[in-house]
């Protein structure tokens, strides 16, 4: 099974993947500082909780999304 990250492509051979696994594992980011979304189309699911089971898809398309604090200068 493919799927994407970005630009990046992986394969996997699970059927069902965490949101951590996917971040950790594969994107290889900490999961204090990224968050995982879905795109579906011009919109975006994005994950909050990194233990839910995500059911993979052939060509799936994710992207990481930053969530590290911001400073105001």
């Amino acid at each position: 099974m493919v799927f994407f990250i970005g630009k990046e492509k992986y394969e996997t051979e699970k059927t069902v993947l965490t949101v951590r696994e996917i971040l950790e594992d594969y994107a290889k980011v900490k999961t204090d500082e990224k968050s995982l979304a879905l795109k579906d189309g011009n919109s975006h699911t994005e994950y909050t909780n990194l233990d839910e089971p995500i059911h993979m898809k052939n060509g799936m398309h994710f992207v990481l999304f930053d969530t590290t604090p911001t400073t105001a200068s």
